[in-house]
C-alpha cells in the first residue's frame, strides 16, 4: 500500500518554512539598512573631503556670501532643488569638488526629513560678531533612533535630532 503525506504534515512543513523565510526577510532588511547606513557615512566622508577642498580654496566651509544653500549662507539641507541659489551640494558640485551632486541613498532632497526619510545637513556655527566656531554635517541612519535627545547635542544645531532625525554626524577641522 502507498502512503503519502498527511495534511498535518503538509501544514507543519509549510509553517517551518513560512517561520524560516521571514526570518530570512529579517536579516535581509537588517543588512539593507546596515549598508545604506555605511553609504551615508561613506558620502559624509566625501562631503567632508570636498569641503576641505573647497576651505583650501575660499577659505570657508561654504560660509556667508557663497551664495550656497537657502540664503546663501552654506548652512541648512545638502540637496534641495526648491531653492533660491543652488543647494550645498550642487555648489560642491559646479566647482568641481565633487564628480557629482553627492544625494542621499533615499533619494530625498527636499527639507521635510521627516516625510521624505533622509537627507544630508551642514551647519557652520557663527557667532554674533560673525566669527565661525565649526562646522558640521549631519546625517539620518538607518539603524539608529531618530527624533530622540543627545545624537547631535554638543554641536551647533543641538536640536537637529529632535527636529529633524539627525543621529550621526562629523564636524570638520577649524
Amino acid at each position: 500500500m502507498r502512503r503519502g503525506f498527511t495534511l498535518i504534515e503538509l501544514l507543519v512543513v509549510i509553517a517551518i518554512i513560512g517561520i524560516l523565510s521571514a526570518t530570512v526577510l529579517v536579516s535581509l532588511n537588517q543588512a539593507r539598512y546596515k549598508a545604506l547606513d555605511a553609504r551615508r557615512k561613506s558620502d559624509l566622508t566625501q562631503i567632508e573631503r570636498a569641503l576641505y577642498l573647497y576651505y583650501d580654496k575660499y577659505g570657508n566651509y561654504v560660509t556667508d556670501g557663497s551664495g550656497c544653500g537657502p540664503s546663501g549662507n552654506g548652512s541648512g539641507w545638502f540637496n534641495n532643488p526648491h531653492l533660491s541659489y543652488p543647494s550645498i551640494g550642487q555648489c560642491l558640485a559646479n566647482e568641481g569638488f565633487t564628480g557629482s551632486e553627492i544625494i542621499d541613498p533615499s533619494g530625498a532632497r527636499t527639507t521635510n526629513a521627516s516625510v521624505q526619510g533622509h537627507i544630508y545637513m551642514k551647519y557652520s556655527c557663527v557667532s554674533s560678531s560673525g566669527v565661525v566656531g565649526g562646522t558640521y554635517i549631519y546625517a539620518s541612519l538607518a539603524t539608529q533612533p531618530r527624533f530622540v535627545d543627545g545624537p547631535t547635542n554638543g554641536t551647533c544645531c543641538a536640536s537637529c535630532d529632535t527636529l529633524y532625525g539627525m543621529n550621526y554626524y562629523r564636524h570638520l577641522a577649524d
